[in-house]
């Protein structure tokens, strides 16, 4: 499963680097390093904590408004408190997604800007203890707040939403849903 996400991230980036002028490419492509804190919710709450995560991807600037993203994210999550005491293991959760994403705002001196976006990907979840992890497909949907503070230099507030379809004998629930929330920094090239 993780051989097909990261062949299909590698084949889109490539399609799109292709259909790219060479000067089109080096001015829309960006490089995106952030960390931040991934809060599990709904049935998944039951299992994890919010935890810390830290992540980054690749981009391409298909059109003015247009962005393709590559993202992986690398959460954290200790045991949730059980009835009778105690906590349950650590989880850990890796988050491999595909996006498209439209901005939806852009200030007239064009530092700040908003996209939204929605992608699909892979959601792996290794419960400590256990000798391998287990992944499933996810959805995703959220947005990017961009504050220009250099020529190729950006400041970025990501709140994304993930939903991986999961087996409920492993998970305990069908579909886990993990909010990264995120802030760091986008180098345009």
């Amino acid at each position: 499963m993780m051989r097909i996400v990261f062949g299909a991230f590698a084949g889109v980036f490539a399609a799109a680097f292709a259909a790219a002028s060479p000067a089109q490419a080096q001015q829309r492509a960006a490089l995106e390093l952030h960390g931040g804190i991934n809060v599990p919710t709904f049935d998944i709450a039951d299992a994890a904590k919010a935890g810390p995560s830290f992540g980054g991807g690749l981009a391409l600037q298909l059109t003015p408004k247009v962005w393709l993203f590559g993202e992986a994210d690398f959460g954290s999550h200790g045991g949730a408190d059980l009835p009778g005491g105690g906590t349950g293991p650590d989880v850990d959760v890796s988050h491999f997604m595909g996006k498209v994403g439209y901005t939806v705002f852009r200030s007239a001196d064009g530092k700040l800007a908003f996209l939204v976006n929605l992608g699909a990907g892979a959601m792996r979840f290794k419960v400590d203890g256990a000798e391998s992890g287990n992944t499933y497909f996810a959805i995703n949907a959220g947005g990017k707040l961009t504050y220009a503070v250099a020529s190729r230099l950006d400041l970025v507030l990501s709140p994304q939403g993930d939903i991986a379809f999961t087996d409920e004998d492993i998970l305990g629930t069908t579909n886990a849903w993990v909010w990264p929330v995120s802030a760091g920094v986008r180098v345009r090239f």
